[in-house]
């Protein structure tokens, strides 16, 4: 029967999978680690599924009419007496999100 030995990305064998090259014995982890730097490097990358960001929701198409006076508050031409804006609303577990179309 072989030993079994842990690999490098290369494929080439590890020094250790339990040791880290430290300045002293309680000192910081050395950058010269590569072994280490590459292990860590791939953990950051792992994707997990459950935290994945899905693009679930709903949404809505429809129009935004100015029923009341807010001239006062803006000069926005969206807001003035009697506009109408085309209008799409997507909602989701992070929040809502409306688009007015026309509007940069």
């Amino acid at each position: 029967m072989t030993e079994r030995y842990t690999t490098t990305d290369a494929g080439s064998p590890a020094p250790s999978d339990d040791q880290s090259l430290t300045v002293g014995p309680d000192g910081p982890i050395l950058l010269q680690d590569h072994y280490l730097i590459e292990q860590m490097a791939m953990f950051n990358r792992e994707r997990i599924p459950e935290r994945q960001p899905h693009a679930k929701g709903g949404g809505a198409f429809g129009h935004f009419e100015v029923t009341s006076d807010v001239s006062g508050h803006t000069r926005a031409a969206v807001f003035q007496p009697g506009a109408k804006t085309e209008t799409q609303v997507a909602g989701g577990r992070e929040g809502v999100r409306a688009r007015l179309h026309g509007e940069a």
